[in-house]
Formats: C-alpha cells, sequence, structure tokens
C-alpha cells in the first residue's frame, strides 16, 4: 500500500469539528487502498486523547505545543531519551546549536525573504535535534541571550516590549520541537496548512524524497495577520510576526508540489505570496449530498427561525449575528435565531451572552451547543445566516445548500465562489446588512424556495464528496507516478556513469 503523511493543526482525530476535521475524515475513509500516518500538532494540552481510526490510519502522532518540552515524553520511539539529553552537553550547544539558532533568526526575521536559505536550516536543525536534546538546547541561557539581541539590534523590532519578545520566544521554541521528529518513510506528504506544523514536510520530503501537497483551507497567512492585528497593541510585535509568519509560510509554498487552495479566493492570497501560479490546483470541499439533503423536521414552534451552524469564536463573529437579529427583532419581533457550534474561546462566549442581555434578546437567541446532526440543524430553518469575518471554503454554507436552505452570508473568502446565484451575499461586520438579508429571505417564501432549488443543483454539479475526492486521488497517483520515474532515471545515469 502507498503511504501518505498527512500533517495538520487542532485537527482530526483529536478535535472531531471543524472543517479539517471533516475533510480530514473524509479522504481518509474514501481511500481505503491507502495507508495513512497522521501528525497533529495541539495547541491545547486539554485534547481529546480518546478517539477511533479506521484501520488504514497505521499511526497517530500528536505533538503538543504546551505541556510538554520533549515530544518523547509520551510518544514511544523506542529510542533513549537519556541518551539523547547526556550527549546534549555545554559544548555541543554553544559550537553546534547556538551557530544553527542565530542563522536561523537571521533568516526568518528578515525584512527579505530568503526562502532557501531557511528551507536550508531548517534541515540543518532537524538533523541536529534528532540527535540532541531539544529542551536542553532552547532552554541554555545563551539562546535567550541571543533571541533578545538580536530582537534589540534589529531596527524592525528594538522597540519591541519586553514582554512580547518573551512570547515570542517561547513560541518559537515550543513549535520548533517539531523539528526533532522523526517520521516514517511515505509515498506522499499532504499538509491541511502552510505554517509551524508543515515544517515537517521539509526535512521529511527530503528523507523519502517524495513529493508534498499544501491544501490551505484557510491561508494561514491571512488567517494570522487578522489574529495580530486584533490582540496585538505592539506595533513592533506586529511587524515581527507579519514576517516570521510570511517567511514560514513562503518556505513552505516553495517545497511545495501542488499547492491546492479550497477556493480562488484563497489561491490569489497565494499568488501575491510569490507562489507560481502553475503549483496552484483549485480542489473545492465537497459534501456527502446523501446527508445534506431536504428533509421534513418537526419543529417545537412556527417561529420565524434563522439557523447558524459555526464554532463559537471572533473569527465567526457571532456577535455580530447578535446584533443582526437585534434590528431584525424590530420587524419581525418574534423571531427566533438557534445558534449551533461548540465554544472555543471562554472569553469571547461570555461577550456573546452579554450582548444578548444588553439588547435583550433573551428570547430571540438561543445558543444549542454542539450538534452531531447538522443537517437537522439546517432543516428546522427558515433562513440560514453566517457572519464570519475571514473564510476559505466553509463546509456550513454548502452544507445548507444542499440541504435547499436560502442562505445569507458574509462575502469573505470563498464563500462567494459557493452562494454566489443560490443566496445572498453582505458585507463582513455590517450587522445592519445582515438584518437586512434576513429580513427580505423571511418575508419572501417564494424567493427562499427558489434559492434554495438553485444552490441544491449547484452543490450537485460542483461540491460532492465524490468530485473532491476524485481530484486528490488523482493528484495523488500523478504526483507519486511521476516522483517514481524521476528515481528511476536518477538510478538509471547513476548506473550508465
Amino acid at each position: 500500500m502507498k503511504k501518505v503523511l498527512l500533517i495538520s493543526w487542532d485537527a482530526y482525530p483529536n478535535y472531531a469539528s471543524g472543517g479539517i476535521y471533516t475533510w480530514t475524515k473524509t479522504l481518509i475513509d474514501s481511500m481505503q487502498e491507502l495507508e495513512f500516518v497522521v501528525i497533529n500538532q495541539l495547541s491545547n494540552p486539554n485534547g481529546n486523547g480518546k478517539y477511533s481510526v479506521p484501520n488504514n490510519v497505521t499511526k497517530v502522532i500528536e505533538i503538543p505545543i504546551f505541556g510538554t518540552n520533549r515530544y518523547e515524553e509520551f510518544y514511544d520511539e523506542k529510542r533513549s531519551l537519556l541518551l539523547k539529553i547526556l550527549r546534549t552537553t555545554e559544548s555541543v550547544i554553544k559550537n553546534e546549536f547556538m551557530p544553527l539558532y542565530k542563522k536561523f533568526l537571521n533568516v526568518v526575521l528578515s525584512e527579505a525573504s530568503y526562502t532557501e536559505e531557511l528551507i536550508e536550516i531548517i534541515w540543518q536543525l532537524h538533523q541536529f535535534l534528532t540527535i540532541y536534546d531539544s529542551k536542553k538546547c532552547f532552554e541554555y541561557n545563551l539562546v535567550w541571550d541571543s533571541f533578545i539581541n538580536h530582537i534589540k539590534n534589529d531596527r524592525l523590532y528594538e522597540n519591541m516590549s519586553l514582554k512580547e519578545t518573551l512570547t515570542a520566544f517561547q513560541l518559537i521554541s515550543r513549535s520548533m520541537q517539531v523539528l526533532s521528529f522523526q517520521v516514517p518513510k511515505v509515498d506522499i506528504i499532504h499538509s491541511s496548512l502552510a505554517w509551524l506544523p508543515s515544517m515537517i514536510a521539509i526535512f521529511a520530503k527530503r528523507e523519502s524524497n517524495c513529493p508534498v501537497i499544501i491544501t490551505e483551507h484557510g491561508v494561514a497567512f491571512r488567517e494570522l495577520l487578522l489574529y495580530y492585528n486584533a490582540v496585538l497593541y505592539d506595533e513592533p510585535a506586529k511587524i515581527f510576526w507579519k514576517f516570521f509568519s510570511r517567511n514560514i509560510t513562503r518556505a513552505m509554498y516553495s517545497i511545495a508540489d501542488v499547492i491546492t487552495p479550497v477556493c480562488v479566493a484563497n489561491a490569489a492570497w497565494e499568488k501575491d505570496l510569490g507562489t507560481d501560479p502553475a503549483k496552484i490546483k483549485v480542489i473545492y470541499n465537497g459534501v456527502n449530498i446523501q446527508k445534506f439533503c431536504p428533509m421534513e423536521i418537526k419543529r417545537e414552534d412556527d417561529r420565524p427561525t434563522v439557523v447558524s451552524v459555526g464554532r463559537i469564536e471572533p473569527y465567526k463573529d457571532i456577535v455580530c449575528l447578535i446584533r443582526a437579529i437585534g434590528h431584525v427583532k424590530e420587524v419581525i419581533p418574534n423571531i427566533q435565531c438557534l445558534i449551533y457550534g461548540r465554544s472555543t474561546d471562554l472569553e469571547y462566549s461570555i461577550k456573546c451572552v452579554d450582548k444578548i442581555k444588553s439588547l435583550n434578546l433573551a428570547d430571540n437567541v438561543k445558543f444549542m451547543g454542539g450538534t452531531n446532526e447538522p443537517e437537522k440543524a439546517y432543516n428546522s430553518a427558515d433562513v440560514i445566516a453566517f457572519s464570519s469575518i475571514t473564510e476559505g471554503f466553509p463546509f456550513s454554507i454548502i452544507e445548507a445548500m444542499a440541504c435547499g436552505k436560502a442562505v445569507v452570508a458574509a462575502d469573505v473568502g470563498g464563500v462567494r465562489e459557493a452562494l454566489e446565484g443560490c443566496g445572498l451575499l453582505v458585507r463582513s461586520m455590517r450587522p445592519k446588512d445582515l438584518a437586512n438579508g434576513i429580513i427580505t429571505l423571511l418575508n419572501d417564501e417564494q424567493l427562499r424556495k427558489e434559492l434554495g432549488e438553485v444552490a441544491i443543483k449547484k452543490v450537485k454539479d460542483k461540491f460532492t464528496i465524490e468530485k473532491t475526492v476524485e481530484q486528490i486521488k488523482k493528484l495523488y497517483e500523478d504526483l507519486i507516478n511521476s516522483f517514481e520515474v524521476k528515481k528511476k532515471t536518477k538510478l538509471a545515469e547513476v548506473v550508465v556513469q
């Protein structure tokens, strides 16, 4: 069996929700003829450790960012951790690790983009950290001294606060433990993002001499910029993370043989970051149209009902949806909005609850929690609404469309590519616009019916699981065959010489 290495962050199999989980599970379940090794980097130390996987998943490797400094502490590689620690002497750190680390900082924090140099130094750090202990290296006092001196002596970052400098140092040090990992030989590598966990693909590609695919569901660089602008008030820190993120992302694009964004909107970002357009092949997400289809659902009442399905987090901008319902209530007093989704951010969830109270919407907006039957949630609605600030190509949109529902959604990312012609698009972060869209659909049953019918046809024509899997499976076959031909050609050349 051909072997596939799948790389993710906070997804399958530890977090059984979200688009990337759905996408990964679909690939694995639909390709029983392939053997999968799954690497999942975890940013939450409380990630679910109990799960079941099909027989074609032969190994699951979890790498927590927090809670441990050595992945060997919980992952049995049948190699001696003690020997690794003992051979990591002060002399080795000073004479071998420090020059590599300083070179890494110079390249990854550069205003210019030295992609090939960054790829090479990541490879060299991996070779070093598979022999020596990463924890002892990154905790060595000269490492912090080197980091803070670099910040102080760089005109871009010299005014960065000590707090932000320390945070950056700790996050980068913890994330770089992925470079100490040894992965099994595979035939193809597929990463669901172009960010820190995907650095594994750099050395895995060289060690297995195999192709790399990167599928960006949401462009990592775009999402990170939004995050930095939202949480950082220190301008030098924003610049720091912008260049760091850009340089890592461009390195990942460079080593990829094919990049398969889930929408044209993502492809535009990838091109702007310097990706060769010839590498880019858009493959849309697909849904199970046997599961997501129109069905009769018994409702508790006949109130006009808006449903939204998605995580309770800032990027979904649930506060905007709540405010929109406040405007709708002025026209349709008995409106109710049912929000299905798990909370991933306690502070933001509290903010949502407070907004409901302040707008006197306790009888109009209800949090329904997560659901294992989203198809029933969609079918219980008169209108489906989404208020995201950013998206890739969201499953929730095409799931609702497949159920024949009228959808109004913020025009972000690839939402337009899915919804145009069969739903209403509004500006993001504009609760009044979203409210007007909801009111328009609730007041026009014929329009809802017409949009629903067109939506079903569009999903069947373009966005089914079968189409997605077929395209990815063919891509796997073509890339693996291409690399095998190259290997045979090189071998023949060696024999001739």
